[in-house]
């Protein structure tokens, strides 16, 4: 077996003479108890090096036609099985968990369900902290360095399991692993976008407002509301874009402004207050405000009437952004690939030269 970029995870493969390509074993070495995905059949040397790392306390298996070596682990080992309720009772081998769309596998891990590929049962594995993706059948690191899809006369209705991906790209993940092909450790969500962009049978770069769901935003006294993350779904690369609906007595966030991106709402349903700098203000169904970088631009919206506000929210995606909070003195450096965000009071500034 062999490291994948991550110190915990290690993949071991057997060639498909077939398909000539690679199917894929993983193994996460966690605390707790490792996890085993997909087992293809193991070399003596990596039978050895499995034991010495732990086995396995968990098989899982993201597909029906993925079972592999299950039965040989789980009768060394004693782990138990885990796979999607729906493909469960197709497994020759005993299966002791059972998980649905976002379930929790283990600790760090969840299953994401894809079910218009091969298997109905079919689940790719989301590792968050990571930014890790792992495809079971449905995505192939074929040829070297790209994705493709499984055959389509494989797939019951090619078009609804391409756009079913669209959960993959939901995400915020860098490398995909896969059960079949080349994993892609890097860039691995713009590879998913381009092979999806490449197909004549859906244009992945449109979607009807009605098919995406509400999620819940901000969840805060105050600051409870819901949006629909339009961006990651259809492809956008510069710009980001979102529905947030505000219920009675909530705002969007507190009184803030950018530095580095520009923004523009559109009040798409009902009214609300704008919050700025310069006043107070209603907004109504219709309306276009523009929120230029800088103090100028500060803004906050709170719904203060007793119907529903819906507002489209557009903005600059930048790679590194700098926010600040005019009320209560707060800055917040974001370094969106990288740290995530650290906020700090303007008031604990010092020199540059202190400490020095």
């Amino acid at each position: 077996m062999k490291k994948v970029m991550f110190d915990d995870m290690y993949c071991w493969s057997v060639f498909n003479d077939v398909r000539q390509i690679d199917f894929n074993g993983h193994l996460w070495v966690r605390e707790g108890g490792n996890v085993l995905i997909d087992p293809v059949p193991m070399s003596d040397g990596d039978l050895q090096q499995f034991d010495a790392l732990g086995g396995a306390k968990w098989i899982v298996v993201t597909n029906r036609d993925h079972e592999r070596e299950a039965a040989f682990f789980k009768e060394r080992t004693g782990a138990e099985v885990v796979a999607h309720v729906a493909d469960a009772e197709l497994l020759a081998v005993a299966v002791d968990k059972t998980v649905e769309d976002g379930g929790k596998i283990v600790a760090g891990l969840r299953a994401v369900h894809l079910p218009h590929g091969k298997s109905f049962g079919e689940i790719a594995l989301y590792w968050s902290q990571q930014r890790l993706l792992l495809a079971g059948d449905l995505v192939v690191g074929a040829p070297v360095g790209k994705f493709s899809l499984l055959m389509d006369e494989k797939l019951q209705d090619p078009p609804k399991a391409a756009l079913g991906l669209r959960k993959l790209l939901a995400l915020d993940f860098d490398a995909v692993l896969v059960g079949d092909g080349h994993s892609i450790m890097t860039g691995a969500r713009a590879a998913l976008l381009e092979c999806l962009e490449e197909r004549s049978d859906i244009y992945i770069n449109k979607i009807n407002i009605a098919d995406i769901p509400w999620k819940q935003g901000v969840k805060r006294e105050g600051y409870d509301c819901e949006v629909k993350d339009i961006d990651p779904l259809i492809g956008a690369q510069n710009l980001g874009y979102q529905i947030i609906r505000l219920g009675k007595g909530q705002s969007i966030c507190p009184l803030h402004f950018h530095h580095f991106g520009e923004e523009m709402f559109y009040v798409v349903q009902g009214s609300c207050t704008m919050v700025t700098p310069r006043g107070e203000w209603p907004v109504q169904e219709g309306d276009f405000i523009a929120f230029a970088t800088g103090p100028r631009g500060a803004h906050k919206f709170r719904n203060d009437g007793d119907e529903g506000c819906q507002l489209l929210a557009l903005g600059e995606q930048v790679d590194h952004e700098v926010a600040e909070y005019p009320d209560s003195g707060k800055i917040n450096i974001v370094a969106k690939r990288d740290t995530g965000q650290v906020i700090y009071r303007m008031e604990d500034n010092v020199s540059y030269w202190e400490g020095e």
